[in-house]
């Protein structure tokens, strides 16, 4: 029988022997909440809506406000896309750095949470203005 193993660096503690401030607790423990569960999906949820209305926005007889709304919801979906997936890119070069760490270093993990939630909220704040934006086109 095969056994498959997968490792996550949030999951391994290479210094379990050690003991840990309260500070680098709470910011592991903050680390452990964004992971790749939650940036992959969003990845692909801006990639389709901006694909959905790429293939539904191409009716010419439209009006111009509508038609301009669809366009900057559109580029507001890309956008999301490419900061989400940069933000799941960070997460794994930040998962790979730790595993590569012997200690824990509080900068490196307060880099990790400051650029990830950063890049999680700029993502989110496109993919407000891509919903405010369809929604205003349903306003007629």
């Amino acid at each position: 029988m095969l056994w498959f193993y997968s490792a996550f660096a949030q999951d391994v503690n290479t210094n379990s022997g050690q003991e840990k401030s309260g500070l680098d607790q709470r910011l592991n423990a903050f680390d452990h909440l964004l992971n790749i569960g939650i940036t992959a999906p969003l990845t692909a949820l801006s990639l389709t809506g901006a694909t959905f209305l790429t293939r539904t926005g191409k009716n010419g007889n439209e009006d111009s406000t509508y038609t301009h709304l669809i366009e900057h919801a559109k580029k507001n979906l890309i956008k999301a896309f490419v900061v989400f997936l940069a933000c799941t890119i960070v997460i794994f070069i930040f998962d790979f750095i730790e595993l590569l760490l012997p200690i824990n270093i509080i900068i490196v993990e307060i880099l990790d949470l400051v650029i990830t939630y950063t890049l999680l909220f700029v993502g989110f704040t496109y993919l407000t203005v891509a919903a405010q934006k369809m929604y205003l086109t349903q306003a007629k």
